[in-house]
């Protein structure tokens, strides 16, 4: 999975950005902690990810200021973000799920909840599963409830499971404000910047429309 080229194209979407646009915003999002982007590998992706047709760059002159090149993305960029995003979702560190949350408007809505319920699945039965084993295992003096590991393994998936299914929740009720079907303007409103990182709002609706 490509985390850089999902921050970059994620973070394009949002709007037309130049490279320094997208530097300052990584760092204020503190996004590096997810994805290590330098200043070097930025431009060196963004040529690429131009080279291959997935954003196309014009320059630009702010008054006095040196000239920049801005980019925008394109329809092969969209279809790039949205793969890479439902990758993340499903991945096996926090670090991928992280960014595929932090950029789920690159893909659709109801994608987006067939994707995390077929995760959903999956950690139930790796739930069962560990369970399982930690019952037929014998009981380690350190650990009563153990085996240690797989009950750390365990617990960790639970909490997984849990904000999977509070992720589908809210992606089904931007679905359902997206049909009218949910009518109350400040739940509406409460929905916007859910899956953001650390700081801000954002108007989900405004990059995902087709529910």
């Amino acid at each position: 999975m490509n985390r850089y080229d999902l921050v970059l194209l994620g973070l394009i979407l949002e709007h037309e950005r130049s490279g320094y646009d997208i530097i300052t915003e990584i760092r204020d999002r503190e996004l590096d902690r997810w994805a290590n982007l330098s200043t070097s590998t930025v431009y060196n992706r963004l040529t690429t990810l131009e080279k291959n047709e997935c954003i196309v760059g014009r320059s630009e002159r702010d008054g006095n200021r040196p000239e920049r090149m801005v980019f925008n993305i394109t329809d092969k960029g969209r279809e790039v973000l949205r793969k890479e995003v439902l990758k993340h979702l499903t991945g096996f560190n926090d670090d991928p799920r992280t960014l595929g949350f932090a950029f789920l408007f690159g893909a659709e809505n109801k994608e987006l909840i067939r994707t995390l319920e077929v995760h959903e699945r999956r950690l139930v039965q790796e739930i069962e599963n560990l369970e399982k084993m930690i019952a037929e295992e014998p009981r380690p003096t350190l650990y009563p409830e153990g085996p240690f590991l797989n009950c750390m393994s365990r617990d960790h998936i639970l909490v997984e499971l849990k904000y999977v299914r509070a992720a589908i929740g809210i992606l089904r009720e931007y679905v359902r404000a997206a049909i009218g079907i949910l009518r109350d303007p400040i739940r509406n409103k409460k929905l916007d910047g859910y899956f953001y990182i650390n700081f801000g709002n954002r108007d989900f609706e405004n990059f995902n429309q087709k529910g």
